[in-house]
């Protein structure tokens, strides 16, 4: 099925050597970077600790109650994934001191269910179907779903980040708005989105309003139109690429070359390497494995 995530979208208008990469070859380095690493870390502590407090009930005074029992199954979701390997990053902050300090960790002044807040959903799966004569679907996972104290329906985004976004950046970025656009496409009411900012970058003295930001973003009709306009159109040049062969696809996945795209990509070495008639076999058996896709179930017309 005709299927393009806001990630691979992201990936194709980024570079489309690198999308061909990840999604025509579908492979990815078998050592994760480590923003991408800690990131994936603090999202599971975070799913695991909203989820505990979701299955708790689905009054805030429930999931409040919950707080306890959550925060350890927190706890010991990270020392979960230290013993898999996870190892902190000298120049970064500590991710434990970044979730669990006591005084500017995140759960110490986490907001949202402690105000009253209510957890709807959790990491929630959905697909919408925009073509049905084509079945082209936009498949997406939530971090969270929240109503607020007016009875709003909220789509929040966790971010571990070296340094928050700015308002500037937050206007033309894309995923609130596609998220806002395709839960209002499946009569989900969503009022408006946020991005859930931990930082991870060291400081000398961290606060609270150092470290957490949480970021209120109420696009207009309009530019959650047009976001989604510009997905459906990205995905309709995608799905004409996946109609080729492979061979077809590696000529017209031009480089987008240039510093900012280059410096954190991680196919750069094969990338390099093939630009210079290198020869790129044991690379690919040594350094890359077939890419994990997530596979998303549900899905709603």
């Amino acid at each position: 099925m005709p299927s393009v995530s806001h990630s691979e979208a992201e990936s194709y208008l980024m570079c489309r050597r690198k999308h061909y990469y990840g999604y025509g070859l579908s492979i990815q380095r078998i050592v994760t970077s480590q923003a991408l690493y800690t990131g994936t870390a603090g999202h599971r502590v975070l799913e695991v600790f909203y989820r505990t407090l979701l299955k708790a009930g689905e009054t805030p005074r429930e999931q409040l109650l919950a707080w306890g029992p959550a925060y350890d199954k927190a706890l010991l979701e990270y020392e979960l994934i230290v013993s898999e390997g996870y190892e902190n990053q000298t120049n970064r902050a500590n991710l434990w001191e970044v979730l669990f300090d006591t005084e500017w960790g995140y759960f110490a002044n986490e907001f949202m269910v402690s105000s009253g807040w209510t957890i709807l959903a959790v990491e929630e799966e959905f697909s919408l179907v925009y073509d049905e004569e084509n079945d082209s679907r936009y498949p997406m996972v939530i971090d969270m779903i929240m109503r607020d104290l007016d009875g709003n329906i909220v789509v929040v985004d966790h971010k571990f980040v070296y340094d928050f976004y700015t308002p500037s950046q937050t206007d033309l970025q894309p995923q609130i708005p596609k998220y806002i656009g395709a839960l209002r496409a499946m009569n989900y009411p969503v009022a408006y989105g946020a991005y859930n900012m931990l930082r991870t970058r060291k400081l000398k003295t961290p606060e609270p309003s150092s470290m957490q930001f949480f970021m209120i973003l109420r696009p207009t009709a309009e530019r959650v139109l047009n976001t989604f306009l510009e997905q459906t159109g990205v995905a309709a040049e995608i799905q004409a690429l996946n109609e080729l062969t492979i061979e077809e696809r590696s000529m017209k996945a031009y480089r987008t070359a240039n510093k900012m795209v280059c410096q954190s990509c991680s196919f750069k070495d094969i990338c390099s390497t093939e630009l210079s008639g290198g020869n790129t076999e044991l690379m690919l058996k040594t350094d890359y494995k077939i890419r994990e896709r997530r596979q998303i179930g549900v899905t709603v017309k």
